[in-house]
């Protein structure tokens, strides 16, 4: 049923004084040649869980709860007394609590089926993923009850010994699944979009790969050897699970259906692309941040700010009257 599917979000404000002391701390423990995954764009917080949930609340009513797993910070604008959110934090998932502190989002994923009180279908979001018109459950579960798999129409990155850490994530997690499932010619990205998972199926997916589950958990920082999710997920629905079609492919090729827009410090760049958004208003949209410096220019971050502002410009029931 619609009111029985939650939300999950995974947050994280870099420049918090306590996130920053166990970031370096952890480091220092356990360095990561990996400089890429590190770098500040990768836990920065440039507000956008307030405008990823004003974009919920305003597009998809529909939804149960919200669940907002932390390092243990909570927003400051946030209203966490309401009764239809819950900060859950890494040690309440975690069963093996000796992979913590965690900064990998990877291993963070692996365990949001660990949620206390979760639906048994949920939607994850990342933060900076937003909804841009009205959605249904019709838009992720298929009138036989499968679900939906959205997709980029770009290919699924394979080489394992170069590229960037995540992308080598993406190719060690295609090695696994055609070791388990078969090689297939060629595979989309999954998209930058919503992810609706199912609790149960991400069990059995853990007992299947036990062992590469308590890899990637182990890894305090992205590696190229990690599973990701959604890779995994997408393709055990459509290519491991015998269910006679139920499950469905979508690509995203409409700008109507899903943007994808890098935050890359180009002013001039970014109004192009907030105005594609404004104008086409796609089902999905997501707005990466890209920019590798410590500090981003004041003129992005105000631009980048004013554009959601200005489409979301309601605040959520989650936030904090002042």
């Amino acid at each position: 049923m619609e009111s029985d599917i939650d939300v999950v979000y995974t947050w994280v404000d870099g420049a918090n004084p306590f996130f920053s002391a166990r970031f370096h701390a952890c480091l220092q423990e356990f360095p990561s040649p990996y400089t890429g995954s590190l770098g500040p764009q990768r836990f920065r917080d440039n507000g956008e869980l307030r405008y990823s949930l004003r974009s919920v609340e305003a597009f998809a009513p529909w939804l149960r709860k919200f669940h907002i797993v932390t390092q243990g910070e909570t927003p400051r604008w946030l209203d966490a007394s309401d009764d239809r959110i819950s900060i859950i934090t890494h040690d309440m998932i975690f069963p093996d609590r000796k992979f913590l502190p965690t900064f990998n989002s990877n291993a963070i994923e692996l365990h949001l089926h660990r949620i206390p009180g979760l639906s048994r279908k949920f939607l994850y979001f990342n933060d900076d993923i937003f909804l841009g018109r009205t959605t249904s459950v019709n838009d992720f579960i298929t009138a036989s009850g499968g679900q939906y798999v959205y997709f980029h129409n770009w290919p699924l990155y394979s080489k394992t010994d170069e590229g960037l850490v995540h992308d080598r994530a993406y190719a060690h997690t295609q090695n696994l699944i055609d070791r388990l499932w078969g090689c297939q010619h060629s595979r989309l990205l999954p998209a930058h979009a919503p992810q609706l998972y199912d609790r149960e199926i991400l069990a059995s997916l853990e007992k299947l790969i036990h062992e590469e589950f308590q890899v990637t958990s182990s890894h305090r920082f992205r590696s190229p050897n990690d599973l990701v999710l959604r890779v995994l997920y997408s393709f055990f629905l459509l290519e491991g699970r015998d269910e006679a079609g139920k499950h469905k492919a979508r690509v995203l090729k409409s700008p109507r259906e899903c943007e994808f827009v890098r935050l890359d410090g180009h002013v001039s760049g970014m109004r192009r692309a907030f105005l594609k958004i404004r104008i086409m208003r796609p089902k999905f949209f997501c707005i990466n941040d890209d920019i590798e410096e410590a500090t981003v220019d004041q003129e992005t971050l105000s631009y980048l700010d004013g554009f959601l502002r200005s489409y979301f410009q309601h605040p959520s029931s989650f936030e904090r009257r002042t």
